[in-house]
């Protein structure tokens, strides 16, 4: 009875601590619940939201772009985008995804290597769209959305793109788009993705973020294959900000197509000439009225797009190569149109006097003996700049002297940049006191550098059969040889400090009339002769006048950035009035400006230049460069071109100038642009073949090599013997 009792009261004891365990698991549940629906509700709500949602960007559109006169340059155009959402092929066999795309799509610039690259490119931020080809077919469109349930992952997106409306016109000014790559790195493009277009050249790099506006967004709800069902909500972008530029469409065409039939009739004489550059400024602003670079481009070639192999050759490879901007990047030895410069400060030293006759007797009379255009006799300072006189310049030149030739080509902005609204200016390169100081020391370094190294060779080579000399007397020689051989190098040392590392009074003459180491921008030297004709007010040049946001609000205008040249006004007003002889009877650009009636007038200065670069033939090929401004009394534009290997520059470039001039004053209608004139591609074309140079390097900040000495005569001008046909005066 007893044992009874006790087994009934262990199962007792028993059932009350399982009823507790029972009891304390159900308690348990019982709060996890409880935390995971009252407590946590809201996270869970959302993580469950977000699994079958996703947030699209939405791209905004790209600010338009306008000329002065509000004739639309770039605008944007609906296109279809192929895009891979790679969070959807998380579960898919993406090798063989990619492959049945490649075979759909049966494109050759759409391959596995090529996707897969664009996929392992984008491995940091996969959880955004991969772009696989922009700007597809609607027929590609239909296509693959015939087949969505077997390309997972797979989608088409409408976004906008670049149209440039006048092909090639205005090309390099404009600039292009592409993929960003490199700008994200850069922490001012931290909230760009991967698939962006972003500037590369042009105002579309200078104003990228003016003109790249703010993405929107729309929240989706997705399948279990990522396609879209049914928009959430959505927050709209807003569009990039409009720019209107200071060029003139009429103008710039006439400019162009000016160019390029002056450049087709030099090459049936100079088969060279295929490259230059002209800058049309308004001498009271500084705005570009027209800029031309020659060969062209065409911005929408590379437009989010893959260069063809031939386009690529185009752009970078052949010679002379198109992508290069030279209106801002190209370097030009200025000839003649310097001479303006070496005037006004032989004019500022207080040793040339205007009416003051210098005898020419067609050579200089100082080495090395410079020919000149001709045999001009006595000539005042008007009469020498109309004849383009060099012995009169080389005088000047040697009365005013180096330092002041170089502060007065400061004061008109040459040998700097001129801080032109354009990425990748050039500098120039104007050999003032302090370019010398710093090129003498570098010259001086590397000259020393050189010769203790040819020094140390001979020690390195004498010392050790010194030592080892069987007798005093082999020592003794072996000792002399090495002397010898070092004060022939120290002799050596001395020479070449002494002529490399010196200012040579050859060195004043050359650049007096434009040659030597001179070398600028077609945008300096506009802004310089820009500076001459506004009474001495140098403008900085400008391209971008109003900048407006997506309202139609202005939200920035352009301020002028102006000073005074330090030159006596007088001696601007003479200088400008002896540039106005060189379009009378006699003069260099006679017969170029001979059509425009003498109540406007034309201040101009031809130049001829031999550059000594690669390509050159000394004595046979030239470069034509040309100044000009009008009206002769208040002047309203300036001009400035190069045509390389246009022998001279009233023969080439100065027939550009004629042309821009006349359509500008209304003289004749013959150069009217019309639509049929405006090319819509470049040379290149579009065949067939695959070369993705699109994202090669933008063009690197344009520094000049200085030529050597040893390596080119640069005292050796250009100068024919018989003066009827001599550069400047054909």
């Amino acid at each position: 009875m007893w044992k009874e009792s006790r087994e009934k009261l262990v199962i007792k004891k028993r059932l009350q601590i399982y009823s507790a365990v029972i009891i304390m698991i159900f308690l348990a549940l019982i709060g996890r619940v409880f935390w995971l629906q009252v407590i946590q509700e809201e996270i869970f709500v959302n993580k469950a939201e977000n699994q079958s949602t996703r947030w699209i960007t939405e791209s905004a559109p790209r600010g338009e772009v306008v000329d002065r006169d509000g004739n639309t340059l770039i605008t944007n155009r609906p296109v279809y985008n192929l895009t891979l959402n790679y969070l959807g092929l998380q579960d898919q066999d993406i090798s063989q995804v990619v492959e049945e795309l490649v075979q759909v799509l049966n494109d050759p610039e759409i391959t596995v290597e090529a996707v897969q690259a664009n996929i392992d490119s984008q491995t940091s931020r996969l959880y955004e769209p991969i772009v696989i080809k922009r700007d597809i077919p609607i027929e590609t469109v239909i296509q693959l959305e015939e087949r969505r349930r077997e390309l997972p992952g797979l989608l088409i997106e409408t976004s906008t793109q670049r149209s440039y409306i006048h092909g090639t016109v205005l090309g390099h000014l404009l600039g292009y788009v592409h993929s960003i790559k490199d700008e994200l790195e850069d922490p001012a493009y931290e909230n760009y993705g991967l698939g962006d277009l972003v500037g590369k050249t042009g105002i579309e790099k200078q104003y990228e973020f003016e003109l790249k506006g703010t993405n929107g967004y729309r929240q989706v709800t997705v399948d279990a294959n990522n396609h879209p069902i049914k928009e959430v909500s959505s927050l709209p972008s807003t569009p990039g900000c409009k720019l209107a530029l200071t060029v003139d469409l009429d103008l710039q065409i006439v400019m162009e197509n000016s160019f390029d039939r002056m450049m087709a009739g030099v090459q049936e004489k100079f088969p060279k000439a295929k490259a230059g550059a002209a800058v049309l400024l308004d001498v009271k602003t500084g705005g570009v009225l027209a800029m031309v670079s020659r060969p062209t481009v065409n911005p929408d070639e590379f437009n989010g797009k893959s260069l063809t192999q031939a386009q690529a050759d185009y752009y970078f490879t052949q010679e002379p190569a198109a992508f290069t901007n030279r209106a801002i990047q190209g370097s030009y030895v200025p000839g003649s149109t310097f001479k303006p410069i070496t005037g006004m400060a032989a004019l500022t030293s207080g040793l040339l006097d205007p009416d003051e006759k210098i005898t020419c007797s067609g050579r200089y009379w100082f080495k090395p003996y410079i020919k000149c255009t001709g045999v001009h006799g006595p000539v005042n300072y008007a009469q020498a700049m109309a004849k383009s006189c060099n012995v009169y310049f080389q005088e000047a030149a040697r009365r005013a002297g180096i330092s002041l030739i170089g502060q007065v080509g400061e004061e008109f902005g040459l040998g700097g940049r001129t801080g032109i609204d354009l990425p990748f200016e050039g500098k120039g390169l104007l050999p003032s006191i302090t370019w010398q100081t710093i090129e003498y020391a570098n010259r001086a370094e590397k000259i020393n550098q050189r010769i203790d190294e040819k020094l140390a060779e001979f020690e390195a080579e004498y010392r050790p059969k010194i030592n080892a000399a069987a007798d005093e007397d082999e020592k003794k020689r072996l000792e002399r040889q090495l002397k010898s051989k070092i004060n022939t190098w120290e002799a050596e040392r001395k020479i070449q400090l002494a002529y490399y590392t010196t200012w040579h009074d050859f060195d004043t003459y050359n650049t007096g009339i434009g040659q030597g180491y001179n070398q600028y921008t077609i945008t300096q030297l506009a802004a310089y002769v820009a500076a001459l004709a506004n009474d001495g007010i140098y403008n900085t040049p400008y391209v971008v006048q109003t900048i407006y946001n997506s309202d139609g609000t202005v939200k920035e205008e352009h301020t002028a950035d102006s000073r005074k040249v330090n030159v006596e006004e007088w001696i601007i007003q003479a200088t400008r009035e002896a540039m106005t002889n060189v379009t009378k009877p006699g003069g260099t650009a006679y017969s170029v400006f001979k059509n425009i009636p003498e109540s406007i007038g034309v201040g101009a200065k031809t130049g001829t230049a031999q550059p000594g670069r690669t390509g050159y033939e000394k004595m046979k090929d030239f470069d034509g460069l040309f100044i000009a401004f009008a009206p002769a009394d208040d002047p309203q534009i300036a001009f400035a071109g190069v045509m390389e290997f246009g022998n001279t520059g009233s023969g080439s470039v100065g027939q550009v100038a004629k042309d821009v001039f006349e359509y500008y004053f209304g003289i004749t209608a013959d150069t009217s642009p019309t639509a049929n004139q405006v090319p819509a591609a470049t040379p290149a074309g579009t065949p067939q073949g695959a070369a993705d140079q699109n994202d090669a390097a933008a063009p690197a900040d344009t520094e000049n090599e200085v030529p050597d000495p040893a390596g080119s005569e640069v005292t050796d001008v250009i100068q024919s013997e018989n003066p009827d046909q001599s550069p400047d005066n054909p």
